[in-house]
């Protein structure tokens, strides 16, 4: 049944029992795209000095490998059991490879992606692992969760905390440029690890990196242009975090508060343009010059090696710079070129790059060694690199966010130099700050916003929200398609877009939005499906408007009929943390029934 519009209602403050919770320790998850995490301190030791985080040094068995971060990539067993996670899971997985026992296995490399690139988000979405066997998103998602949860409270008791469940407030990292589906989907799937809802905190990743860095001493950063942390964060500066990472670059402007809390002036966006970008350029420079058969095959043949090759890659990127004049030198696994003779077996590696007029010139390659000029290397970044200053450009465009008198570049991938330079020439009239930490200032940044979930005072709406409902029909306004008669014999415009926040408003965090009731359009209607839209435009008429998309709806029943027309629903809105939350109530309930959008449905 449909509902119509009746009136408006003042905001409320939501009373979150998450923020007066009681907690010793706030434990932080860092699920990235490439790398995950963690971190955590205990209220005691923020109180005193708010860096005085914990993290771990990973190991990885192949390389002897050192890493404050491992490697986001789970295995399972055959009857879809979870085995192992990170560096672990990745050199469990090339030995099974090499014994010819990985069939019936399930590996799991660089997934995140796929909830920033998989629009209609459910339940029921399913991941394809290495060797293209299928299983549900969720359980893969939520066994990494629980890996990294359990490993962070062991610890945690290993040096000697021991902690209930209930003294731990969590939060999770996620990119502010997913979409609600999405983080609702982290959310559930960290319940399904075993963390309670009621204790977690979704973090948005630029947020996070803006918390660390306005903690650090001026000696923990790189300032590029002058000037110091202290200027960018003092009252009434803003400033521009670009969180570059593996998969996402995110981007978010702020304005200090006098109080020193922030809000955001301009709404979160960002792409697809991190760091993997340069790896996937790098493999198809491998596959130009030996063949793409050659390649796909040292994949799937000798994955120890090819995880080796991405490993010292992802080391030797971070040396790349435009002032480098001389050949730059990567030492390529043997099986590489024992795949080539076995393919190419008439044919040497000379032969076919002295044959390709983009490479003959400007590489060689000899045995394990494969020397490239610099100039050819740096094309490798170009794409990404060139996409995120573009982005920039047209974002200084907006006045709210050219007066930004600082740029804070984070993420692992801000760790380029050819990134660095090209966004400092860029933008010469602002400051480039990178802190030392730059890999880990989201993570460190997460464990500081679970201790302060409240310095984040206002975001900028990046859709429009509301409801579909109905209201009179007007002949001289409403298209005739749109009419249409409900049950107490009334005609109606249906499809309206009833709107509750709009694109580009400034949006207090914590704090519900004015509510809006809706009546009834039939005596005897005993239940209601509250459907909830977003619209890229500011101001939608209608849900079937271009632009306009149906993220969720909830089903809430209305069981008490006595006053017939004269009932309906309170529907409220509320920005929290990272998440939107969606409050339908029956006026007419004596219990007070309460429903909560589903953005999975």
């Amino acid at each position: 049944m449909e509902l119509q519009v009746s009136q408006k209602t003042q905001p409320r403050i939501l009373k979150r029992d998450l923020k007066n919770s009681p907690y010793i320790l706030v434990a932080a998850l860092d699920f990235g795209t490439t790398y995950s995490g963690y971190a955590f301190s205990s209220r005691l030791e923020y109180t005193k000095n708010p860096l005085n985080i914990s993290t771990l040094v990973w190991q990885a068995g192949s390389g002897n490998l050192a890493s404050l971060k491992t490697s986001t990539c789970v295995l399972f067993k055959p009857d879809e059991s979870f085995d192992t996670f990170g560096f672990e899971a990745e050199d469990k997985y090339a030995k099974l490879i090499d014994d010819d026992k990985h069939h019936d296995w399930f590996f799991f490399r660089r997934f995140k992606m796929s909830l920033y690139e998989q629009k209609d988000i459910t339940r029921s979405m399913k991941l394809y692992a290495q060797n293209q066997k299928p299983m549900l998103a969720m359980k893969v998602f939520a066994e990494a969760v629980k890996y990294l949860k359990d490993h962070l409270l062991g610890t945690c008791e290993k040096r000697g905390l021991e902690l209930l469940m209930s003294d731990v407030r969590w939060v999770l990292t996620v990119p502010a440029i997913w979409n609600d589906r999405a983080k609702q989907f982290m959310r559930e799937c960290a319940q399904q690890a075993g963390i309670p809802g009621y204790q977690l905190v979704l973090s948005l990743e630029a947020e996070a990196a803006a918390m660390f860095c306005k903690y650090l001493p001026l000696k923990d950063m790189t300032v590029g242009k002058g000037g110091d942390n202290l200027a960018v964060f003092r009252p009434g500066s803003r400033y521009m975090v670009v969180d570059v990472g593996g998969g996402t670059v995110d981007i978010t402007v702020h304005e200090v508060l006098p109080s020193l809390k922030l809000k955001e002036v301009h709404m979160a966006n960002g792409g697809d343009w991190g760091g993997t970008t340069v790896d996937k350029e790098f493999e198809m420079l491998l596959s130009e010059i030996l063949g793409v058969d050659v390649f796909n095959k040292f994949k799937q043949k000798h994955v120890a090696d090819y995880l080796e090759l991405q490993r010292s890659f992802e080391t030797k990127k971070r040396s790349i710079s435009s002032s480098t004049d001389a050949k730059i030198t990567f030492t390529l696994p043997i099986s590489l070129m024992e795949t080539f003779d076995e393919i190419l077996p008439n044919k040497t590696v000379a032969e076919k790059i002295s044959s390709n007029k983009k490479y003959a010139n400007n590489l060689t390659w000899k045995m394990d060694r494969l020397r490239i000029k610099s100039e050819l290397a740096q094309t490798m970044f170009r794409q990404s690199v060139q996409r995120i200053i573009d982005h920039v450009v047209e974002l200084m465009k907006h006045p709210e966010v050219e007066q930004a008198q600082a740029i804070l570049l984070v993420g692992g991938y801000s760790e380029c130099p050819l990134l660095q330079t090209d966004i400092s020439a860029k933008f010469p009239d602002k400051r480039l700050i990178i802190p030392h930490e730059a890999g880990l200032a989201v993570l460190k940044g997460a464990v500081i916003n679970g201790h302060e979930l409240d310095t984040i005072t206002e975001r900028i709406s990046r859709f429009t929200y509301g409801t579909k409902c109905v209201t009179d029909f007007i002949h001289e306004i409403h298209p005739m398609e749109k009419r249409k008669i409900q049950g107490n014999g009334k005609a109606y415009c249906g499809d309206i877009f009833s709107v509750h926040a709009t694109k580009g408003e400034a949006i207090a965090v914590w704090e519900s939005l004015e509510s809006i009731k809706y009546n009834v359009t039939s005596p005897s209607q005993t239940s209601t499906n509250v459907e909830i839209y977003i619209s890229t435009n500011s101001s939608p008429e209608y849900v079937t408007d271009e632009g306009c998309e149906c993220i969720g709806s909830l089903e809430i029943e209305m069981p008490d009929t006595s006053k017939g027309m004269d009932r309906g629903i309170d529907a409220q809105f509320t920005f929290g943390g990272a998440e939107i939350e969606v409050q339908v109530k029956d006026r007419e309930s004596a219990e007070e029934q309460i429903a909560y959008l589903n953005f999975l449905g």
